[in-house]
């Protein structure tokens, strides 16, 4: 039989009604979930058992490695003439650094050129000598004795020269030039234009930054749980929400006389030269107790109505708030005996907003 359009027109209006029957469900889910915040991208943390942690903060500072600095002390007395660096420069090994104008520089000058004047007379004689003692006029022991004379002004024009050497005698100039023994960072200056020193004086500290030490006090009640290789959090006032990850090297075993502590040191790379020596530091080390839990970073919590709650993403991605009681808390994680299972998903950014959208789509 064929088709009438009215036939036709019926069928269409049953199938669109079977239709619209069959997505409904699908439809509200749908929507649900587009308005429940699940749909967004969220940062979470699985749950696992770890042992409680207890934080313990010890305060110190930031030092210099006594095996990377150079104290430079005068060898001669005089008078600093110029000056080329500042407190705080980089320098480098071989950097003129000040002039010293010293009366010791005239007198080993004099003293040279007299010496040289000598040697000129007593190569004349020697060759003299040789002549002679060719001729078989003279003896050989009147050679050896010119000859003894000219190495004698030799060794001591050799001398004279050493030490001007030694003290960068800068001839020309008339002063002793005062070089940078190693490379690295001036943290002490002594002197300036015009500072009289004499010889053994300390002019100015040279030190590579490159490495510091971390120096801590370690209190009599925390001396059992600090212990050497314990990995330590540094953080600086200066750096707010910065923080740097170093290893205690060593730890004195003799309390300081003054403080009453014992001072706990951790050797720290400086590549960016943010650790300045004097720098007041704060180091936290974690103290493992003997209690399992699981462990929640702490920012992962919510107060809300004078209760701590969790965001946790179930598995189809939604979310739900589930309050909790925390049993112990670290500097930065919270830990639960009871509420939470491991390998539930903690939501630990945004869970503030998560939160609140979850809890008005409740309403």
């Amino acid at each position: 039989m064929s088709a009438t359009p009215y036939n036709i027109l019926t069928t269409l209006i049953i199938g669109l009604a079977f239709s619209s029957c069959e997505t409904k469900p699908g439809q509200v889910s749908q929507s649900k979930e587009n308005a429940n915040p699940v749909s967004q991208s969220v940062t979470t943390y699985q749950t696992k058992l770890e042992s409680v942690t207890e934080s313990i903060r010890l305060n110190g500072q930031i030092e210099h490695n006594p095996d990377q600095v150079v104290h430079y002390a005068s060898l001669i007395s005089g008078v600093i003439t110029k000056m080329y660096f500042s407190l705080g420069d980089k320098v480098n090994k071989g950097q003129v650094l000040a002039e010293l104008k010293s009366s010791e520089l005239t007198d080993l000058t004099s003293q040279k050129s007299t010496l040289e004047s000598q040697l000129l007379v007593a190569k004349r004689k020697l060759s003299v000598a040789e002549s002679m003692f060719g001729d078989r006029i003279s003896s050989e022991k009147d050679l050896v004795e010119a000859q003894s004379e000219v190495d004698i002004l030799k060794s001591e024009i050799e001398k004279i020269q050493s030490n001007l050497s030694l003290y960068n005698a800068s001839t020309e100039k008339g002063v002793f030039q005062i070089k940078a023994p190693v490379s690295g960072y001036v943290v002490q200056n002594n002197i300036s234009g015009g500072t009289q020193i004499s010889s053994g004086a300390d002019l100015f500290t040279i030190s590579d930054l490159s490495d510091v030490w971390v120096t801590t006090n370690v209190y009599a009640m925390d001396l059992p749980f600090v212990q050497k290789g314990m990995a330590a959090v540094i953080k600086s006032k200066a750096y707010p929400g910065e923080t740097f990850e170093g290893i205690i090297s060593e730890i004195s075993q003799v309390f300081d006389p003054q403080e009453r502590v014992l001072k706990a040191r951790i050797r720290m790379p400086n590549k960016d030269l943010k650790l300045k020596p004097g720098l007041a530091i704060e180091a936290v080390v974690k103290k493992n107790t003997k209690d399992f839990a699981i462990g929640v970073p702490a920012n992962a919590l919510i107060f809300h109505n004078n209760e701590n709650y969790l965001l946790i993403q179930r598995p189809d991605g939604a979310l739900t708030p589930r309050k909790v009681i925390v049993d112990a808390k670290d500097n930065d994680k919270v830990f639960f005996k009871n509420g939470l299972s491991t390998g539930e998903n903690i939501v630990i950014n945004n869970q503030l907003l998560l939160f609140s959208d979850v809890i008005n789509l409740g309403k």
